[in-house]
């Protein structure tokens, strides 16, 4: 099986240097890296023709003009140019365990996605790895995850199992168990199954909540990788847009609330 791990990116090479350093280390390496480029300024683009080819793995950096927050269509665009038949989904400021690549290969099957999760490191814990020359090794991954965050990934777990449960006897919300974009894996055929990401979705949040929902709605079955696949979110100051903290205010909302969302989006990757 071959293994495309698919990363978006704005502006933050250090983060991604991180991420590839981390890859490098698994005990299962990935066999390439696609970074989808949403428009970061020239410095991080020449950052990323440096940094990429030192992580010892295949890797290749596709790019779209800036024009606002367009991850949907940056994760399509990566899908596409992805050579491998299993996508592992990874955001640029996460760096996982060196067995957490061999755990997704080794739960992997068609007709599953695999959900994980992050443990969240500090400020202090973050600069440390950023710190190590040239790279993090397999003892600093392990080092920063004894000191990250991981209550809020061990309620994940727990509210997943809770959601699974209820997803059995046809009682969940229809986008529930919560797929975090972060960190997640399928079968690229699942991902064109219902024509990957919804590019009518521009702009902050529901883009991820919407795909697991035509998974779902596909036949595509969730199973819980959060406490298994280990990883962790590296610190950075949040772009998060805090005024449109409140779900009701968020653009995206009314269009994802619609009704008779088909499992096969039109605007997509095809």
């Amino acid at each position: 099986m071959k293994i495309s791990v698919v990363t978006t990116i704005y502006n933050r090479p250090e983060h991604l240097r991180l991420l590839a350093a981390s890859l490098a280390a698994q005990t299962r390496v990935p066999d390439e890296i696609v970074v989808a480029d949403d428009g970061s300024d020239a410095e991080t683009a020449a950052a990323m023709d440096r940094l990429l080819p030192a992580a010892g793995i295949s890797a290749k950096v596709v790019r779209q003009e800036k024009d606002g927050y367009r991850l949907a269509a940056a994760r399509n665009m990566a899908i596409r140019a992805a050579t491998g038949d299993y996508l592992l989904f990874l955001d640029c400021d996460m760096g996982l365990l060196p067995d957490a690549v061999a755990v997704h290969e080794e739960n992997a099957a068609r007709g599953r996605l695999l959900c994980g999760n992050r443990a969240m490191l500090d400020e202090a814990a973050t600069k440390a790895l950023f710190a190590v020359v040239p790279a993090p090794q397999a003892a600093d991954w392990e080092v920063a995850w004894h000191s990250a965050d991981g209550g809020e990934m061990r309620e994940a777990a727990r509210q997943f199992a809770r959601q699974a449960a209820l997803r059995r006897w046809h009682l969940a919300r229809p986008h529930k168990p919560k797929l975090l974009g972060c960190h997640f894996s399928l079968f690229r055929e699942d991902v064109a199954l219902v024509n990957g990401f919804d590019e009518n979705f521009v702009g902050w949040g529901y883009e991820d909540d919407d795909l697991a929902r035509r998974l779902y709605k596909a036949g595509v079955a969730p199973r819980s990788v959060i406490l298994e696949a280990r990883a962790m979110h590296l610190w950075h100051p949040s772009l998060a847009p805090q005024a449109l903290e409140r779900h009701r205010d968020r653009p995206n909302r009314a269009y994802f609330r619609r009704w008779g969302v088909p499992a096969y989006c039109q605007n997509g990757l095809k």
